[in-house]
């Protein structure tokens, strides 16, 4: 009894913080500021990669986020599969986005997502995501 006890907790507590990792509003603005870099919706080849949908996101970063839906470009070129995708992987790499910037989780703001998205796992560390996070201070001054 204790064991389920303690799962449950567990289970509700990490659920209500990693269902908070990243709202809509933020979602909604990584989304523009890609739609305004990126040269096209669907695939292309950008940036040193091959990139699909209006997140602009790569098969890396597709794979880390679990191979969502039926395939790669059928999930990042559908909102909804490509918006879960996103989630998972900011779920999954934001405590150590966090780390790299002496911060708390919860902490993390909208920009320093698009610096994670660009950036990778370590992207929250790397002067190359500072302009991106500076427009997105600039468009989007939310916490995530």
């Amino acid at each position: 009894m204790g064991r389920v006890c303690c799962l449950v907790v567990f289970s509700f507590i990490f659920g209500l913080v990693g269902s908070q990792v990243l709202t809509d509003e933020c979602l909604s603005c990584i989304r523009q500021h890609k739609s305004t870099t990126a040269p096209k919706i669907g695939c292309h080849m950008g940036w040193g990669s091959f990139t699909c949908g209006s997140y602009v996101i790569t098969f890396s970063f597709w794979r880390d986020c679990g191979r969502r839906g039926l395939g790669f470009m059928e999930c990042t070129v559908d909102d909804q599969c490509s918006g879960e995708c996103m989630r998972t992987y900011f779920r999954r790499f934001g405590p150590r986005c966090a780390k790299q910037l002496n911060k708390e989780t919860y902490q993390l703001t909208c920009a320093d997502y698009i610096r994670l998205h660009d950036g990778g796992p370590d992207g929250c560390s790397s002067s190359k995501t500072l302009d991106a996070w500076a427009e997105m201070n600039r468009r989007c001054p939310i916490r995530a």
